[in-house]
Protein backbone atom coordinates (compact mmCIF):
# COMPACT_ATOMS: atom_id res chain seq x y z
CA UNK A 1 0.00 0.00 0.00
CA UNK A 2 2.80 2.34 1.32
CA UNK A 3 4.37 1.54 -2.49
CA UNK A 4 1.31 2.86 -4.85
CA UNK A 5 1.14 5.78 -2.75
CA UNK A 6 4.87 6.74 -3.35
CA UNK A 7 4.38 5.64 -6.92
CA UNK A 8 1.32 7.67 -7.54
CA UNK A 9 3.21 10.60 -5.71
CA UNK A 10 6.74 10.28 -7.75
CA UNK A 11 4.72 9.92 -11.12
CA UNK A 12 2.54 13.19 -9.92
CA UNK A 13 5.68 15.08 -9.80
CA UNK A 14 7.16 13.63 -12.76
CA UNK A 15 3.52 14.87 -14.78
CA UNK A 16 3.88 18.42 -13.37
CA UNK A 17 7.02 18.89 -13.86
CA UNK A 18 7.25 17.59 -17.87
CA UNK A 19 3.91 19.49 -18.02
CA UNK A 20 5.77 23.15 -16.61
CA UNK A 21 8.72 22.15 -18.83
CA UNK A 22 6.19 21.95 -22.26
CA UNK A 23 4.46 25.14 -21.01
CA UNK A 24 7.26 27.02 -20.47
CA UNK A 25 8.98 26.24 -24.15
CA UNK A 26 5.50 26.42 -26.13
CA UNK A 27 4.69 29.86 -23.88
CA UNK A 28 8.15 31.24 -24.31
CA UNK A 29 8.20 30.40 -28.04
CA UNK A 30 5.07 31.74 -28.55
CA UNK A 31 5.31 35.26 -26.73
CA UNK A 32 8.71 35.58 -28.49
CA UNK A 33 7.39 34.57 -31.71
CA UNK A 34 4.93 37.74 -31.07
CA UNK A 35 7.97 40.20 -30.44
CA UNK A 36 9.25 39.49 -33.78
CA UNK A 37 8.32 42.49 -36.08
CA UNK A 38 8.94 42.09 -39.63
CA UNK A 39 11.58 45.61 -40.37
CA UNK A 40 10.56 46.98 -43.37
CA UNK A 41 6.81 47.00 -41.92
CA UNK A 42 7.85 49.12 -39.04
CA UNK A 43 10.43 51.32 -41.23
CA UNK A 44 7.67 51.59 -43.46
CA UNK A 45 5.03 52.81 -40.19
CA UNK A 46 7.92 55.30 -38.93
CA UNK A 47 8.08 56.85 -42.23
CA UNK A 48 4.63 57.24 -43.25
CA UNK A 49 5.24 55.86 -46.59
CA UNK A 50 4.48 53.35 -48.41
CA UNK A 51 6.72 50.85 -50.41
CA UNK A 52 6.82 52.73 -53.74
CA UNK A 53 7.17 55.81 -52.14
CA UNK A 54 10.34 55.02 -49.91
CA UNK A 55 12.13 53.78 -52.86
CA UNK A 56 15.16 55.64 -54.15
CA UNK A 57 15.62 56.12 -57.67
CA UNK A 58 19.00 55.48 -59.19
CA UNK A 59 20.81 58.34 -60.90
CA UNK A 60 21.20 58.49 -64.60
CA UNK A 61 24.86 57.61 -65.74
CA UNK A 62 25.28 60.76 -67.47
CA UNK A 63 24.52 62.73 -64.06
CA UNK A 64 27.48 63.85 -61.96
CA UNK A 65 27.29 63.35 -58.05
CA UNK A 66 27.36 66.37 -56.55
CA UNK A 67 25.64 68.69 -54.10
CA UNK A 68 22.90 70.40 -56.48
CA UNK A 69 20.86 73.25 -54.57
CA UNK A 70 22.52 71.77 -51.72
CA UNK A 71 20.67 68.48 -51.89
CA UNK A 72 23.38 66.45 -50.49
CA UNK A 73 25.32 69.08 -48.78
CA UNK A 74 26.20 67.40 -45.48
CA UNK A 75 27.24 69.59 -42.16
CA UNK A 76 31.07 69.21 -40.88
CA UNK A 77 31.39 67.02 -37.53
CA UNK A 78 33.50 69.75 -36.16
CA UNK A 79 32.36 73.49 -37.65
CA UNK A 80 29.10 72.53 -38.92
CA UNK A 81 28.98 74.10 -42.07
CA UNK A 82 27.83 72.22 -45.02
CA UNK A 83 30.29 70.90 -47.35
CA UNK A 84 29.24 69.05 -50.37
CA UNK A 85 32.23 66.88 -49.78
CA UNK A 86 33.53 65.72 -47.07
CA UNK A 87 36.38 63.55 -45.20
CA UNK A 88 35.30 60.38 -42.98
CA UNK A 89 37.30 59.85 -40.05
CA UNK A 90 37.07 57.70 -36.35
CA UNK A 91 37.04 60.14 -33.35
CA UNK A 92 38.04 58.54 -29.89
CA UNK A 93 35.18 56.92 -29.41
CA UNK A 94 34.60 55.17 -32.39
CA UNK A 95 32.49 56.91 -33.96
CA UNK A 96 32.56 58.13 -37.71
CA UNK A 97 32.55 62.13 -38.09
CA UNK A 98 32.33 64.06 -41.94
CA UNK A 99 34.78 66.58 -41.57
CA UNK A 100 35.34 69.63 -44.41
CA UNK A 101 38.47 70.74 -46.52
CA UNK A 102 38.70 73.39 -43.59
CA UNK A 103 38.95 70.71 -40.16
CA UNK A 104 41.01 68.65 -42.36
CA UNK A 105 44.06 69.80 -40.43
CA UNK A 106 42.06 69.23 -36.43
CA UNK A 107 41.06 65.90 -37.53
CA UNK A 108 44.68 65.07 -38.49
CA UNK A 109 46.24 66.85 -35.39
CA UNK A 110 44.04 64.79 -33.22
CA UNK A 111 45.40 61.58 -34.93
CA UNK A 112 42.00 60.24 -36.06
CA UNK A 113 41.58 57.38 -38.08
CA UNK A 114 40.76 58.12 -41.52
CA UNK A 115 38.28 55.97 -43.46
Amino acid sequence: MLIGIVLAAVLAVAGSVYWLVRRGRTGSSATRGAKVVPLRAARRRRSGTSREAGRKTREEPGKERGAEAGEQARPCSLCRKRSARLSFYLDEGGRTIGVCRDCRSKAEARELDRL
